[in-house]
């Protein structure tokens, strides 16, 4: 399972323009890239970094670099910020790139500025690559988060509930400074895509001083190996499959079982013609729609009215109404 080195100080990235999933992952394989070049901190000169696109893209993802391009298109010039030890940071991190040998590399150049601040912290993420690419928005940005955390070989942290909103890039958004909303629409989600997809279980648990939240803690569990390979195989599965086992064995896989046949199909072929043109007037041939007068289709006309014959109260009138008989009257002919 491959891994990328990001820098403590790029875990929360900060931009006046907003950073797609996408931005992200790219800043960190850059980050990940210059540490395995081992480009020092301080350079003179501006650095060309050669990476595969795949690479940058993520496993999985457009192998026509359309995304890419308007990634790295949306990079260009934009002034990233984080903070490293409280000491805040911002550099221009792409200043050109160039997409190569038939869209296969990208030549990346990193401003002097944008090498300094992706190398020069001493502590160093070990962030899942495939975490990096597959888990998007606020689930993406705790994982890194809680991997930062690791590192320091705790099982738990806490968080101040102010810190925690910063780290999670909402602390400009005033709705969130409800400890209900910025645990339901952020910390809740951001938790369920990690266990799901992620390599790592979590829990989550607020701490109250008095009624408020004022803090939260995480305590997680890292998966074994063999844990982790399961979880990367359900990852594989359909979404309304994952997790699901298969009942049968001699099939091929399932989404999910879908009950055969249809009730109101079933019932109006059981019914003569004449039974038929009964319901058929008794639930309209017709409907308005947008000040016109439609006429239903069969499946249509079964299905209204079969919810009228499963509805009908019991001992209202029959289920089947009988057929009016046609009498034949002679006239007299007596004179």
């Amino acid at each position: 399972m491959r891994e990328i080195t990001v820098p403590s100080s790029a875990v929360a990235l900060r931009s006046e323009t907003p950073l797609t999933p996408a931005m992200v992952s790219a800043v960190w394989e850059i980050a990940a890239a210059l540490d395995e070049q081992r480009v020092p901190a301080t350079v003179p000169n501006s650095v060309w970094l050669e990476v595969p696109t795949l690479r940058l893209r993520g496993e999985g993802s457009r192998a026509d670099n359309v995304w890419l391009r308007q990634c790295l298109e949306r990079l260009t010039g934009v002034k990233l910020s984080g903070e490293h030890r409280g000491d805040p940071w911002g550099a221009v991190v792409l200043a050109e790139w160039h997409i190569t040998e038939g869209g296969s590399m990208a030549r990346l150049l990193i401003p002097p500025a944008g090498v300094h601040a992706l190398r020069s912290p001493a502590n160093f993420t070990k962030i899942e690559a495939a975490a990096a690419h597959r888990l998007t928005g606020h689930g993406r940005q705790l994982y890194a988060l809680l991997a930062d955390k690791k590192r320091l070989g705790r099982p738990y942290w806490i968080f101040d509930l102010a810190e925690l909103r910063a780290l999670m890039g909402v602390d400009d958004r005033t709705a969130y400074d409800v400890w209900g909303q910025f645990s339901r629409w952020v910390l809740k989600p951001a938790i369920d895509a990690i266990n799901d997809y992620g390599t790592v279980t979590v829990k989550m648990t607020p701490e109250k001083r008095g009624r408020s939240v004022h803090a939260v803690r995480f305590d997680w569990h890292w998966k074994d190996p063999h844990e982790a390979s399961e979880t990367a195989a359900e990852n594989d599965r359909h979404s309304a499959a994952r997790r699901k086992a298969q009942e049968t064995s001699g099939a091929p896989p399932i989404i999910e079982d879908t009950p055969q046949g249809d009730p109101a199909r079933e019932w109006w072929n059981g019914l003569t013609n004449a039974e038929r043109e009964i319901w058929g007037d008794r639930a309209g041939r017709t409907f308005e729609a947008g000040g016109r007068q439609i006429t239903r289709n069969e499946r249509d006309l079964a299905r209204a009215a079969y919810d009228i014959f499963t509805t009908d109260p019991p001992g209202s009138q029959s289920k089947t109404r009988k057929i009016p008989e046609t009498v034949h009257l002679e006239r007299d002919k007596t004179p």
